[in-house]
């Protein structure tokens, strides 16, 4: 589940709220004990360094938002990896696409011994 931003923002934007609600719902039922890394993207406009920070501050805002709707801060880490990894390479600013490589996407880690239970419960 992606989030989106706007180029040269680290805001969460109006329309990706109710997604991160959700998320935050789902994920506090469901993923008690996890470790949530929040992923932070940037469109490769800019410097590596700026995307980095750019990149991180987008991660950082969406921890913030999941905090706020009662998420353990404990539970979710940030990364920032800049233009890395991008979804739409080359595209940047307002060009087409470039909107999908300014992103934040978000991994779950349980732990071993919730796995294990839940297998056993099959």
């Amino acid at each position: 589940m992606p989030v989106h931003f706007e180029f040269d923002a680290s805001m969460v934007r109006t329309q990706d709220e109710q997604a991160l609600t959700k998320f935050a719902q789902v994920a506090g039922k469901h993923y008690k004990g996890s470790m949530i890394t929040v992923e932070g993207f940037a469109d490769p406009a800019g410097s590596s360094a700026y995307n980095v920070v750019l990149s991180r501050a987008r991660a950082e805002a969406v921890k913030d938002f999941l905090i706020a709707k009662g998420m353990d801060g404990n539970s979710i880490r940030t990364v920032g990896y800049g233009k890395a990894r991008l979804v739409r390479p080359g595209a940047e600013r307002s060009e087409p696409g470039a909107e999908l490589n300014r992103r934040v996407t978000f991994v779950v880690e349980t732990p071993a011994a919730a796995t294990v239970a839940a297998l056993s419960m099959r």
